[in-house]
């Protein structure tokens, strides 16, 4: 698996990701990638503060405008992607974005 933080190249979709996590934090937010526009999805997960389940209605009305070329949530506490990150992306075939809140950065991880 290959990953790396990304710093000046932001692309399009990223704005309004990270405009989605600040608004939820301290929560994770999440959504997915559309061509090349970010959609918002509920983050449904037990526990919002350390995890993210994407709401199925959310995820399928996304999906309904096309292909999810990619899947993206915040680690409002920072850090690099997590062992189940790491399985997720694998499991998906498609690249995962992660906005690390504290150190306004991303992390980008590739199947």
């Amino acid at each position: 698996m290959n990953y790396r933080l990304e710093g000046s190249q932001v692309q399009d979709f990223r704005c309004d990701a990270k405009k989605h996590a600040l608004e939820e934090h301290p929560k994770e937010a999440c959504g997915v990638v559309v061509n090349g526009k970010y959609f918002r999805c509920r983050n449904v997960a037990d526990n919002p503060e350390n995890d993210f389940i994407l709401e199925a209605r959310d995820y399928i009305k996304a999906r309904q405008n096309g292909q999810i070329e990619a899947i993206i949530h915040s680690h409002p506490k920072g850090g690099k992607e997590s062992p189940a990150d790491q399985k997720a992306c694998s499991r998906t075939k498609i690249n995962w974005h992660i906005y690390l809140t504290p150190k306004d950065k991303w992390l980008t991880i590739n199947p």
